[in-house]
């Protein structure tokens, strides 16, 4: 169980908009440990990288400091837009944002897919491209999934 984090209706949207865009060929569990990444995100609220996300469309949209570039290759891409989630996949977002997290994703704060279109994912490296305060935890399918490491945002690893 993670924190629940304040939203409305449209957070629940947008979060499982981003999830189907991310993660819908990698089934419901692939989809929820997107979704489970996202909600740290707002929980950790840790410096450099997470602080002052308040909600779950701060952490869709977020940036990469200093770049204007999106965390999020849906963002950047448009296809979080082409989404029409069921009520399936908004009942997915909604547990999640009542605090109910993936498992096996519950301590990552990153993740993304190094082979974006391809059919099998290249693998994946020790750390996250751009976070070298990141360490490689496990992948699912398409995706690699980290976590911090020793010492980095003690706010959410305690």
């Amino acid at each position: 169980m993670g924190r629940r984090i304040k939203h409305t209706s449209r957070d629940v949207e947008e979060l499982a908009r981003l999830m189907l865009a991310e993660a819908t060929g990698e089934g419901v569990q692939g989809m929820n440990m997107v979704g489970t990444v996202v909600a740290n995100r707002v929980e950790a609220d840790c410096a450099p990288d997470f602080k002052g996300l308040r909600n779950i469309r701060h952490a869709i949209y977020q940036t990469i400091p200093g770049t204007n570039i999106p965390h999020f290759e849906p963002v950047l891409n448009g296809a979080l837009y082409t989404q029409r989630p069921t009520e399936a996949d908004l009942q997915r977002a909604r547990n999640l944002l009542h605090g109910h997290r993936e498992p096996r994703s519950r301590m990552s704060l990153w993740f993304f897919n190094p082979s974006p279109g391809k059919r099998y994912r290249a693998p994946c490296t020790e750390t996250m491209p751009r976070s070298p305060m990141t360490k490689f935890d496990f992948a699912h399918k398409n995706h690699c999934f980290y976590v911090g490491v020793p010492g980095y945002c003690p706010e959410f690893y305690r």
